[in-house]
């Protein structure tokens, strides 16, 4: 590990990782909302091509519904004090393969 990463916190590492980045078809961008003092997980798949695009978990229609299941407000569910969000992986992955 390089003096850089061993400097850094965990979240900063994981938002700066480009390790996927030649084979991944829009490149790295990993994402991922976190704090210390967060009290809920929510624990997602994968971030899907609009997240990817924005850099901002859960903002499609899955994440309105999401919230208005919680009763929180966007501004609420964005606050990584309030939410911890973490996806199985940091990255878009892209589309699978048909069968």
């Amino acid at each position: 590990m390089n003096y850089l990463y061993e400097n850094m916190n965990l979240i900063d590492q994981i938002t700066a990782c480009r390790l996927c980045d030649e084979v991944l078809p829009f490149g790295a961008r990993p994402v991922i909302q976190a704090s210390p003092v967060a009290k809920i997980l929510i624990s997602g798949q994968a971030p899907s091509l609009k997240v990817h695009q924005t850099g901002k978990l859960f903002n499609d229609q899955s994440g309105e519904t999401l919230r208005d299941w919680l009763g929180v407000t966007e501004a609420q569910f964005y606050d990584p004090d309030l939410f911890a969000i973490v996806p199985m992986a940091f990255c878009y992955p892209g589309k699978g393969k048909k069968w």
